[in-house]
C-alpha cells in the first residue's frame, strides 16, 4: 500500500511530466501568433470601449462570459501572446484536475490514469488553442469542469463532514462556472455521475437496489448543477442567438421524425471521429504539408517529447512500491471494466449536447465540439494501452500517442503562424497604400491562403486602423463594414441591391452593396491590389467571383489626400521590410494621385535594391507612367513583361486601350499598345 508521502511525490511528479509535455505541444510558437478569427472583433470593441462592454458582447448568448473576460483583458490587454499563456495554463491545469479525478476513482493505476490525463492535455482533436482570445472561455471552461468532478469525487470519498460539505460547495460553483461559460459543455454531467456510479457500485455485501439507492441519494446535491442552469437557461434566460436556444433546437426535432435519425448518424460519426480520426487526421492535413524546415523542427519537439514520456514514465514506475500480483492483475480487470462503461458513457454524453442542438463534429474546423467528450475518448485509448503488460511496450505506445499529438498541434501552430504573417502583411501593405478610407464603404477582401469566414475577419483589422478612435453610444457603429464574398453577397453587389443593416454581439453594421472597395492578394508573395472599378486588374490566379464584382469598387473611396494612418505594432506587429511590394503600393497611390513622374523614381530604387514584382500584373502603375511620360523605349520593355501570359496580354490590352482614349498620349506611345499589347 502506499502511503501519503508516497502517493503526493508521484501524483507531483506525474503533473510535472505533463506540465513538460503540455509545454512542449502548446509554446514553441506562441509568441509568434497574433490575433485570429474572432479575436478581431473582440479586441476592436475593446478599443473603442471600455472592458466593461464584453457584458453588451456577450449577453445574448453566453453572459457569463464577460466575467472571465473582463479580468483577462484588464490584465493582457492587447497583447496576444499572454492570452496564449493563460490558454496554456487553463489547458495544462484541466489536465491536472482530470489526473486528480481518475487518481480518486483507480489509485492503484496510476500510468494509466497520469496516461489518460496526459492525453487528454494534448488531445490533437481540438485545434483551436491557437485562437487563443476568443477560445479562452472555452479552455477555462473545460478546465472547470474537470475540478467540477474532482471535487464531486472527493466529496464522495472523504468521511469528514464539513469537508465533505466543503468539496460539495466548490463542486456546484465550479460547476455553474463551467456551465456558464460554454453551455453544450454540460455533457460532462454524465462522466460526474457516472464517476459516482462506479465508486458506489464497489460497495461489497450490498444489493442493486442499495447501491442504485445510495447512488441517487449521493448524486442528488449534484444535480443543482445541471438543474439549476437549465432552469435559469430556458425559463428566465432569452437567447438571441438561435444557435445557443435550447428550446428551439430541440424542438425542431419534434416537427421533423427525420432529425432523431440524423442525430443518431452524427452520434456513430462523431464518435468515430473523436476517437479515431482526432488521432489521424488532424496530422495529416496540418503536419505532414509543412515545409522540410518546420518538419524537422516538428520531429524535433516529438522526439524531445517522447524521451520526457519514456524517462518520466521510468522514473513513475521506480518510485512505485512493489504490489502484490495478484491484487494488480484484479485491480486491472476492474479498472478496464469501469473505464470502458465510463469512457463510452461520456464520449456519448459529451457529443449528445452538439448534435441536440443541430451541431457536428468536423475536423479540423469545428474541432470545438470535441472538448467534452474527449475526456472518454483518451479513457478508452488508455485501456487498449493498459491491457499492454511491458512497462517498456506501454510507455513506447505512449510515446507514439504523444509524438502524434505534438506534430499536429506543431502544424497548427505553424499554420497560425503563417495566417498571422499573413493578415499583418496584409493590412500593412492597405496601410500603405492608403492614407485613408471613406467611412460607409463596404470592404471586400481576399486574403492569400486562407478564407474569410465572417465579416469581421476584415472590418476588425481596418477599423483597428482606420478608426480606432473611442466611441460613446451602444452598440459600436462599424465605420467600414465588410462581407463576406458568398454567392448571395455577389449578387447584391452585381445587382446593387441596397443597404444591409446587421447587428451582432453589440456592433452594428450599415453595408451597402451599391458602395464597396475591393482588396485582392493572389499570393503571399504577391503586392495587395486596391481594385479600380473602371479599370479592374485581376490576376489568373484570383477567385471567379472577385471577376465578377470588380467592375463594383469604388477605388474614390480611397481618401488619397489625407495622414497616413500607422498600424498599431501590439495588433499588427513592427512595420515590415520596404521591399517590393512597399514601393508597388506608393506607384499605385502615386497612380491614383496623377503624380505619374514620381512613379518612375520609385521603381528605380525597388530596382536597385533588387526588388521585383512575384506577379507581372504589378508592372501596370509603371507601365502607365512611362505611357504618360512618352518613354517608348522603356514602354515597350515593360510591355514585354505584361504580355507573356495570354490572360494577361487580352486584360492590358483592353486596360491600355481605354486608358489611350482617356489620357493624351503620344502617336508612339499609341503604336507601342496597338502592336506591342494588343497585336
Amino acid at each position: 500500500m502506499q502511503n501519503k508521502k508516497q502517493f503526493d511525490g508521484t501524483f507531483w511528479w506525474g503533473a510535472l511530466i505533463i506540465f513538460i509535455i503540455s509545454a512542449i505541444a502548446y509554446l514553441p510558437l506562441a509568441h509568434k501568433l497574433g490575433y485570429l478569427n474572432d479575436d478581431w472583433y473582440l479586441m476592436y470593441d475593446m478599443q473603442v470601449k471600455d472592458v466593461n462592454f464584453f457584458h453588451e458582447i456577450f449577453s445574448g448568448d453566453r453572459p457569463g462570459r464577460a466575467f472571465a473576460m473582463i479580468p483577462l483583458f484588464s490584465i493582457f490587454g492587447f497583447e496576444p501572446f499572454y492570452y496564449h499563456l493563460s490558454a496554456y495554463l487553463f489547458r495544462f491545469l484541466g489536465g491536472i484536475g482530470l489526473y486528480w479525478a481518475l487518481q480518486m476513482l483507480w489509485p492503484q493505476k496510476r500510468f494509466s490514469t497520469l496516461a489518460a490525463a496526459l492525453l487528454f492535455t494534448i488531445y490533437p482533436g481540438f485545434l483551436s488553442q491557437t485562437n487563443a482570445i476568443d477560445y479562452q472561455s472555452h479552455i477555462l471552461g473545460i478546465f472547470l469542469a474537470v475540478l467540477s468532478v474532482a471535487l464531486t469525487i472527493k466529496s464522495i470519498i472523504t468521511n469528514e463532514r464539513t469537508l465533505r460539505i466543503l468539496f460539495a460547495a466548490g463542486s456546484i460553483l465550479t460547476g455553474w462556472g463551467y456551465l456558464s461559460q460554454m453551455e453544450y459543455f454540460i455533457g460532462m454531467e454524465v462522466f460526474r455521475f457516472v464517476s459516482v456510479f462506479v465508486l458506489i457500485w464497489r460497495a461489497q455485501e450490498e444489493s442493486a437496489r442499495q447501491k442504485i439507492t445510495k447512488w441517487v441519494t449521493a448524486s442528488l446535491p449534484f444535480l443543482l448543477i445541471a438543474g439549476g442552469f437549465l432552469i435559469w437557461r430556458l425559463f428566465f434566460f432569452e437567447a438571441e442567438r438561435k444557435a445557443t436556444d435550447i428550446g428551439l433546437q430541440v424542438s425542431q426535432a419534434f416537427s421533423s421524425p427525420l432529425t432523431f435519425l440524423w442525430w443518431l448518424n452524427y452520434l456513430v460519426q462523431d464518435m468515430f471521429s473523436v476517437v479515431l480520426v482526432a488521432w489521424g487526421l488532424p496530422i495529416y492535413v496540418l503536419a505532414f504539408p509543412m515545409r522540410l524546415r518546420d518538419m524537422m523542427s516538428a520531429f524535433g519537439w516529438a522526439g524531445l517529447a517522447v524521451l520526457v514520456v519514456i524517462f518520466g514514465m521510468w522514473k513513475f514506475k521506480k518510485n512505485e512500491p512493489v504490489s502484490n500480483t495478484a491484487l494488480e492483475a484484479e485491480s486491472g480487470s476492474q479498472f478496464r471494466y469501469e473505464a470502458l462503461w465510463l469512457s463510452l458513457a461520456s464520449i456519448i454524453g459529451g457529443l449528445l449536447p452538439v448534435i441536440l442542438v443541430n451541431r457536428h463534429v468536423t475536423l479540423p474546423d469545428y474541432s470545438r465540439y470535441t472538448l467534452i467528450a474527449s475526456v472518454g475518448a483518451v479513457l478508452l485509448l488508455t485501456i487498449v494501452i493498459d491491457n499492454i503488460s511491458s512497462h517498456i511496450v506501454r510507455s513506447t505506445v505512449l510515446g507514439f500517442f504523444v509524438a502524434v499529438a505534438v506534430m499536429a498541434h506543431y502544424g497548427n501552430a505553424v499554420k497560425a503562424v503563417n495566417e498571422t504573417i499573413a493578415t499583418r502583411n496584409f493590412w500593412w501593405q492597405v496601410a500603405w497604400r492608403a492614407p485613408d478610407i471613406k467611412t460607409g464603404v463596404t470592404l471586400i477582401a481576399s486574403y492569400p491562403g486562407s478564407p474569410i469566414s465572417e465579416d469581421y475577419f476584415v472590418w476588425g483589422p481596418a477599423n483597428l486602423i482606420y478608426y480606432p478612435e473611442k466611441q460613446n453610444s451602444n452598440p459600436v457603429e462599424i465605420q467600414l463594414p465588410a462581407a463576406v464574398l458568398t454567392n448571395e453577397v455577389v449578387l447584391e453587389i452585381i445587382t446593387d441591391r441596397g443597404v444591409e443593416t446587421p447587428l451582432r454581439r453589440g456592433n452594428y453594421l450599415q453595408r451597402d452593396f451599391g458602395n464597396v472597395l475591393v482588396m485582392i492578394q493572389s499570393s503571399s508573395s504577391g503586392c495587395v491590389r486596391l481594385i479600380n472599378g473602371d479599370a479592374p486588374e485581376l490576376s489568373p490566379r484570383d477567385h471567379q467571383r472577385l471577376f465578377l464584382i470588380a467592375p463594383n469598387s469604388r477605388l474614390e473611396n480611397v481618401i488619397t489626400e489625407s495622414q497616413f494612418h500607422n498600424p498599431p505594432s501590439v495588433v499588427f506587429g513592427e512595420e515590415p521590410d520596404h521591399g517590393w511590394c512597399f514601393y508597388y503600393q506608393k506607384a499605385d497611390l502615386a497612380r491614383q494621385r496623377g503624380e505619374w513622374e514620381q512613379i518612375p523614381d520609385l521603381l528605380k530604387e525597388a530596382l536597385n535594391q533588387g526588388y521585383y514584382p512575384e506577379d507581372n500584373l504589378e508592372w501596370m502603375p509603371f507601365l502607365q507612367a512611362y505611357a504618360i511620360l512618352g518613354d517608348e523605349e522603356k514602354m515597350r520593355s515593360m510591355a514585354k513583361l505584361v504580355t507573356t501570359d495570354k490572360f494577361l496580354r487580352l486584360q492590358v490590352c483592353e486596360i491600355m486601350k481605354n486608358f489611350m482614349q482617356e489620357e493624351t498620349l503620344k502617336d508612339e506611345i499609341k503604336i507601342v499598345i496597338e502592336h506591342a499589347i494588343c497585336k
